[in-house]
């Protein structure tokens, strides 16, 4: 081997040597630190071994949270098994109805028969002012009561005048919250009891009326469908029918609506003759009075002015016959056109009528067919304006005939007038004078007259001839609505048809459906049978996940986990905090901590032990009991270790801290109600709470396991609430040491409360012994003169106002509850409102707390500041070291020192045992000269 790698093997030698003594002097090391601790406990624990009394009062206090535990849960072990001694008062009053449906119904005495045979609730059948009285004395949790026309109500829905039937409970919620629960489900029991009998009774009558009435009817069955198939098939026939006359009808609208429309062009000609004819009545009647005048003025000349007057006679006459021949060609064609319309609009009212008859012989066939109603509805809607058609233009072809009948007789009166008229004139020409003259003149009148009347007629015709033509075009439009009628009809049959069609085809199948077969089956069912169906068609089929066979199983976790935490009270109340020095070595503030910690936590698990093994001995249900008896202890240790730390950190705020806790978690944590239930509040805290995941793990472990959810539970509790625990003893709980002191001291100053002694070493220490910063020490070692009157100013200033400040603090204490309460009192807010307020109120009262304790801190520690710059230079260099961690001899060669000497480690000791574990006062107050004299007794417990 070359001397280098010898060299390297033997410095690996050496140091893996030195690694080995390094770790045998941390672990002896480490040994000795927990010898300490256990020498604390075992000291402890012979302490109570020895003393009788001591050692009763520890096992009292291990068994009195189990016994708690174990009384409530047997309390309610199984509560709702004992309901039948809860009196419940039934009065029934129901007079019974005679239904002519259903028979006799006596509802009230069938609900009093069933209540006799029930016995989950103690009956008790009385009269209606005693059931009531009863109530509200408390001699009955609650009534029932029946009324009079309870059957008859009942019955109304077989009549169509429903009345809804009532029951009357009367409940009484003042002597208990739970009992008007229980109650109120024994009232819906008797109700949904009710409600199943009656429907099984009514189902009862009805399905056996129905498989009568379908025996008789079963046996007209087969007729019956062969009836409807013949009639759908015969109908079905009589629209392919219909349908062709339709059709027909179509043409014939079609011919009378091209007559109209020629009708219309002759009445229109004639209304354009009629004004040529009146100019030459007009003509006439200027010439016949031009005549006459010529015969009166020429009289003298009369030979040679008759001829002429009856040779233009003659021609006037003429030319009026010709213009009346040709009106009367007119008016005859107007007539003939008229009855051409008249007789084609009869042919096609005929022929209207006759398919109105069809339609309304077919709708009776078919049935309440909407097509076929609206067809026969819109032809008997055309039947009608062609009836009215019909008769307007009768009414003008009767006038057109009485026109050419008057035209007729005027026109032969004017030919033999002028006939008269020229032969006078030629045979009397020669006695003109004498006598024809006046018989003349009255011809002349004649004829003025009859071309007056003429004329008349002529001026009449013109509105004949304008009704006529407006006739004829609301007869095209009627043909034309008609034909539009016609062709809609002729579609609506055509759906009926292939309904019909679909209809025989539903029919046939009908005939051999599943569900014929199904109703026959159903006339053959029994009515009992459908009976209970009908009055509960549904069977609720509960499956148990997780089942606990009774109450008291199901609240165990919830009443267990309240036991283990009053536990942790219990040990706070009974056991000190502080670690006296009797018998033992020299001990930091962290040894001190978990010796007085172990002894704190060996008696919790004895307790939490105890109390779940209790469980089980009792009965509980329980799927893992070395589950349930693992979440117990695990409960009790984090709950004993954080009222622990609590009470070591904060002494009596720590104290009140865990009772704030016990008091947010009975709630909080889902113990007897679901969280849903619960305000707000508490559902965002639930997850904060110890309780939460010890009553979840155990009732893992009674009701069985799901996946990993205990082990879920388990690590939450352990990993979130055990550190929490250690950080406020050890780390909270060593910066407040001053602060626990002023405690101790205020309430022992009242010779009542309770508090840790406070020595006289204790006390200096507060008043100057106490923690102070380096800085601070170094600065009244310099200049103590000028610390002394910084702090004497700072200290008046301070006193000065520390009264109203502590008035201040009082009032906003006391005015917080009033405030809260006069608002909850004056507003209607919802529960979760409430809730908010009420926590609200105990953040501001703690909030003020707060504010109190540190002005009382501030005033305790400006008196120990003051007492810190009154010290003499020794003390100051004494205390100075302790602060550098410099023995006190460094700075005082010469000075005594105690025989066991005190290092800077134990100024940081616990309060507990800042009383005798700090550095030596005196050699007289030297922990180890003390502990060297004998006392007799404990005081630990």
């Amino acid at each position: 081997m070359r001397p280098n790698q010898s060299m390297r093997a033997k410095i690996i030698f050496d140091n893996i040597l030195v690694g080995r003594e390094v770790l045998a002097l941390m672990f002896k090391r480490a040994i000795a630190y927990l010898s300490v601790i256990f020498a604390i406990f075992a000291r402890d624990v012979k302490r109570v071994v020895r003393n009788p009394v001591a050692l009763v009062i520890v096992l009292g206090m291990i068994a009195m949270p189990s016994a708690y535990a174990w009384y409530v849960v047997v309390a309610n072990w199984d509560p709702y098994s004992n309901t039948a001694a809860m009196k419940v008062a039934v009065a029934n009053e129901d007079a019974g109805y005679d239904s002519p449906e259903a028979g006799r119904l006596d509802v009230g005495r069938s609900v009093v028969d069933q209540l006799h045979d029930n016995h989950d609730m103690g009956w008790e059948f009385t009269d209606r002012e005693s059931a009531i009285n009863g109530v509200y004395e408390g001699k009955y949790w609650a009534a029932l009561v029946i009324p009079e026309d309870f059957s008859e109500d009942f019955a109304s829905v077989l009549t169509g005048d429903f009345t809804q039937p009532t029951l009357e409970y009367y409940v009484n919620e003042k002597p208990s919250s739970i009992a008007p629960k229980v109650t109120d489900a024994a009232a819906a029991a008797v109700e949904r009891s009710i409600n199943e009998s009656f429907v099984k009774t009514v189902a009862e009558k009805v399905v056996g009326t129905t498989q009568k009435t379908g025996a008789a009817a079963e046996g007209k069955g087969d007729a019956a469908e062969s009836s409807l198939t013949s009639g759908i098939r015969s109908a079905h026939d009589t629209i392919a029918e219909t349908r062709s006359t339709l059709d027909e009808l179509v043409g014939t609208v079609n011919g009378t609506r091209e007559a109209a429309r020629r009708a219309d062009g002759t009445l229109a000609g004639l209304q354009g003759d009629v004004p040529h004819l009146l100019e030459a009545v007009d003509q006439s009647k200027k010439l016949l009075a031009s005549v006459r005048s010529t015969a009166n003025t020429y009289g003298t000349a009369l030979s040679q002015e008759a001829t002429d007057g009856a040779l233009q006679l003659s021609a006037a006459a003429s030319r009026t016959q010709r213009a009346l021949g040709t009106v009367k060609g007119d008016v005859a064609a107007a007539e003939a056109a008229t009855r051409t319309a008249l007789a084609a609009a009869e042919t096609l009212l005929a022929d209207n009528q006759t398919l109105v008859d069809d339609l309304t012989a077919q709708a009776g066939a078919a049935g309440a067919d909407p097509a076929v109603a609206q067809a026969l509805a819109e032809a008997r809607s055309a039947n009608e304006r062609l009836t009215a058609t019909a008769g307007a233009l009768r009414t003008a072809n009767d006038d057109l005939a009485a026109t050419a009948s008057a035209l007729e007789d005027e026109a032969d009166a004017l030919d033999k007038a002028a006939g008269e008229g020229a032969d006078a004139v030629r045979a009397t020409a020669g006695t003109f004078q004498s006598s024809v003259l006046p018989d003349l003149t009255n011809s002349l009148d004649a004829l003025v007259e009859a071309c007056g009347t003429l004329e008349g007629a002529l001026r009449g015709l013109s509105p004949s001839l304008d009704q006529a033509r407006s006739l004829l075009a609301e007869l095209e439009s009627t043909l034309k609505s008609s034909q539009a009628s016609l062709a809609t009809t002729s579609d609506s049959l055509a759906t009926m048809e292939d309904n019909l069609a679909r209809s025989l085809t539903d029919l046939t199948s009908l005939q051999n459906s599943a569900a014929v077969k199904s109703l026959a089956e159903y006339l053959k069912a029994d009515p009992a049978e459908i009976g209970s169906f009908m009055a509960a068609p549904v069977a609720l089929d509960t499956q148990l996940v997780y089942p606990v066979k009774n109450y008291g199983s199901g609240v165990a976790p919830f009443f267990t986990n309240l036991a283990l935490w009053v536990a942790g009270f219990i040990l706070m109340a009974v056991v000190k905090l502080r670690v006296d020095p009797e018998g033992l070595p020299k001990f930091t503030a962290v040894q001190a901590y978990f010796g007085r910690w172990l002894f704190y936590v060996v008696c919790g698990l004895a307790m939490g032990f105890v109390c779940c093994a209790g469980d089980l001995v009792l009965g509980i249900q329980c799927e893992s009991p070395a589950a349930f008896i693992g979440a117990g202890l695990l409960t009790v240790f984090v709950d004993v270790n954080l009222m622990f730390a609590l009470s070591y950190a904060f002494r009596h705020i720590g104290k009140a801290v865990a009772v704030i806790l016990l008091i947010v978690q009975i709630p909080g944590s889902s113990g007897m109600f679901p969280i849903e239930m619960m305000p707000d509040f508490f559902r965002f805290i639930h997850p904060m709470l110890p309780f939460t995941y010890s009553i979840d793990a155990m009732r893992e472990a009674i009701g069985g396991f799901y996946g990993l959810d205990y082990l879920y539970d388990m690590l939450w509790l352990g990993l979130l609430f055990v550190p929490l625990g250690f950080f406020i003893g050890l780390v909270v709980g060593r910066s407040d040491f001053n602060l626990n002191l002023m405690f101790d001291e205020k309430l022992g100053a009242t010779d009542l409360l309770l508090a840790e002694p406070v020595t006289p070493a204790a006390k200096a220490a507060a008043k100057g012994r106490g923690r102070f910063r380096t800085r601070t020490l170094i600065r009244a070692l310099l200049n103590a003169d000028d610390l002394r009157r910084t702090l004497t100013l700072r200290a008046e200033r301070f006193r000065r106002r520390y009264p109203v400040l502590r008035r201040i603090g009082w009032a906003a204490l006391i005015a917080q509850p009033v405030v809260t309460f006069t608002i909850m009192v004056l507003v209607h807010a919802d529960v979760n409102t409430r809730v908010m307020m009420l926590m609200a109120m105990v953040a501001g009262i703690i909030a003020v707390d707060a504010y109190l304790i540190i002005i009382s801190y501030l005033d305790a520690n400006i008196a120990r500041q003051l007492a810190l710059a009154n010290l003499s230079a020794a003390d100051l260099q004494e205390r100075a070291s302790q602060a550098v961690g410099i023995s006190p001899a460094t700075l005082r060669e010469g000075d005594g020192e105690c025989s066991d000497g005190a290092s800077s480690e134990s100024a940081e000791t616990a309060p507990w045992a800042a009383s005798t574990s700090e550095s030596c006062l005196s050699e007289s107050e030297c922990p180890a000269a003390r502990s060297r004299k004998s006392r007799k007794g404990g005081d630990s417990a």
